[in-house]
């Protein structure tokens, strides 16, 4: 019996029987009914609407400073459009991310829909820490860059030809680049993401092809967060405070009780308080605005060592977990992923230590770490589905532990668990 006989009997031994089928359309029906749970709780019962909100909160009407563009975006709207505007653009930034996974699970199945690992990674993929319930509870712009970096990746890893590369390295580098301004942290966030997957997923590429994709994709984004470090204003947070409008909008810790959910109200409305934007951004926010690097530091040590440690402990959690069930579900070694990253050992250490300042700077230990597990995932999810495991029938304790992880993790808002340290 010939080896390509021998390929097609695995493969056909690999296919699920109708049974198998039945239950993973059980498992699917599980994930999409805590899917419509959590939107729901998000809807009517617990929304954090008056943090998200302060991340568009200032424009550049006063002057260059840090996150200027997102407010500018609203800027574009009348002001009587103001709150219409900034809802639409917190969900259109979801849906675009809901559709860029929707897009990944479709490139894991569509090559052999019967194949019950591809069925097994489709179905975990929206109930990984970074997916579905952290843009539902968690959608803060880095969204936007969490849709670049997997549109970017799914880019070169399809890429056949050194142009294309190049092509999707400098429209992604600007890209980034754009969103910095948005969100400063975006670049640093996702420079690791970038750089994995020029490192492992391109076929064929040469080194000098790669640290051109590597300048032409991150560079962009980096110097751009060293001209908002060098000149955005941090004198002027009286000024920035005039810009936000008032208006209430939902907040978990609000005094005044939330009338605009009429249908739930009586009976969830001891959990949903309301505060008006303008005071809470004023008192909670705006401050932030004239606080230099080393100011900023102070402020997240003044925060207490046993809760950062215990926001950090979590997020090392979410990573480690994050990447061993996606090790079990996908079933390619890690090792030679992880061999290819060491030939390219000092671009990928650089990328991971600009980490580093967004754990000096800021208070949200877990969402950091949540953020590196996504770079890792979606480099490792893509690096997998061209490996032959990927078409191999899983041991049937793999199969028994996946769909109880999978069962577990559905249930998990991780989005909101995001926010602890923040």
């Amino acid at each position: 019996m010939g080896t390509d006989e021998l390929a097609e009997n695995a493969s056909e031994s690999a296919q699920l029987d109708r049974k198998g089928a039945r239950c993973y359309v059980f498992l699917a029906g599980w994930v999409i009914f805590w899917a419509v749970v959590h939107l729901f709780i998000v809807l009517a019962v617990f929304s954090n609407t008056v943090m998200l909100l302060s991340y568009y909160a200032v424009s550049y009407r006063n002057g260059f400073v840090r996150r200027g563009l997102a407010g500018e975006l609203l800027r574009v709207f009348p002001e009587s459009d103001y709150f219409g505007a900034a809802y639409a653009i917190l969900w259109v930034s979801t849906i675009v991310w809901l559709i860029a996974l929707g897009v990944l699970m479709w490139l894991v199945l569509s090559p052999n829909i019967r194949s019950e690992r591809r069925v097994l990674l489709a179905l975990l993929i929206p109930v990984l820490p970074f997916s579905y319930s952290y843009a539902i509870y968690n959608s803060h712009p880095e969204i936007l860059g969490m849709s670049a970096l997997l549109a970017f990746s799914i880019a070169i890893w399809k890429a056949r030809t050194s142009r294309v590369r190049v092509i999707a390295s400098s429209l992604y580098g600007i890209a980034i680049a754009v969103l910095s301004f948005i969100h400063e942290a975006i670049p640093l966030e996702f420079t690791l993401g970038t750089v994995l997957a020029i490192i492992v997923l391109p076929k064929g590429a040469t080194d000098s092809e790669r640290r051109r994709c590597f300048s032409l994709a991150a560079l962009p984004g980096l110097a751009a967060v060293g001209t908002i470090v060098l000149l955005g204003r941090r004198d002027i947070s009286a000024q920035l405070c005039t810009q936000v409008p008032h208006g209430m909008v939902d907040d978990p810790r609000g005094t005044v009780p939330n009338t605009s959910h009429k249908a739930f109200g009586c009976i969830f409305g001891q959990f949903q308080g309301q505060s008006d934007l303008h005071d809470w951004v004023c008192s909670k926010i705006i401050f932030f605005f004239d606080l230099d690097t080393f100011s900023m530091a102070r402020v997240v040590a003044s925060f207490g060592i046993p809760r950062l440690f215990a926001s950090f402990v979590l997020g090392v959690v979410f990573f480690v977990a994050t990447l061993s069930v996606l090790r079990l579900v996908c079933g390619a070694p890690a090792r030679p992923f992880f061999r290819a990253v060491g030939e390219h050992k000092a671009i990928a250490a650089l990328a991971a230590v600009l980490v580093i300042p967004l754990f000096v700077t800021a208070l949200d230990w877990t969402r950091w770490w949540t953020m590196m597990a996504l770079d890792v995932g979606i480099a490792y999810i893509l690096y997998s589905l061209d490996k032959p495991e990927i078409e191999q029938r899983p041991p049937k304790r793999t199969v028994l532990v996946s769909i109880a992880i999978i069962m577990v993790l559905a249930v998990i808002p991780f989005g909101d668990v995001n926010n602890v340290g923040g």
